[in-house]
């Protein structure tokens, strides 16, 4: 079993949701948005007033206020979660069938089956339990063999690692 005291703060939850939003929403989705607003200034200064520019005008705006959205809403929930902790100090256990997290909110335990993926970042791991949730661990405050534990058992669950 390996076990960590695991720091948080809000810098590493700022950090750690910027790169969520950036892996979910991508360049793809930017290069998107640049060709949609290209069309829309396109037909806007050739004089084109029909529905298709009040189209493209709204998707542009939705498009913008997406991951404008996402970012805010996970910005804020991860910090609820914070403050939830009180001290901002949680506690991870890794077993071969589980993952345990604990802290001033709460303790939940995890098999390693519900690891759907690993984000690895320079400072910090997201596991990711669905597409819009995760799990931010600090790399500073695990060893090496708990890290490469982690990468093991997610693995060995059927989890990716990217």
């Amino acid at each position: 079993m390996h076990r960590a005291t695991l720091r948080y703060d809000k810098t590493l939850i700022r950090q750690a949701v910027a790169s969520f939003c950036w892996r979910v929403v991508g360049l793809r989705y930017l290069v998107a948005l640049a060709l949609v607003a290209g069309s829309l200034v396109f037909l806007v200064r050739g004089g084109n007033a029909s529905w298709w520019v009040g189209v493209l005008a709204g998707v542009l705006a939705l498009g913008v206020v997406f991951p404008v959205a996402l970012y805010a809403i996970h910005y804020r929930h991860s910090l609820l979660r914070l403050d939830a902790m009180g001290t901002p100090l949680g506690t991870l256990e890794a077993s071969e069938a589980s993952l345990s997290l604990s802290s001033g909110a709460g303790i939940t335990t995890l098999p390693w089956s519900a690891v759907s993926e690993v984000w690895r970042f320079e400072s910090y791991w997201l596991l990711l339990l669905s597409k819009s949730q995760f799990v931010t661990l600090p790399l500073a405050d695990l060893t090496p063999e708990a890290a490469e534990f982690i990468r093991a058992r997610v693995l060995a669950a059927g989890g990716k690692i990217s």
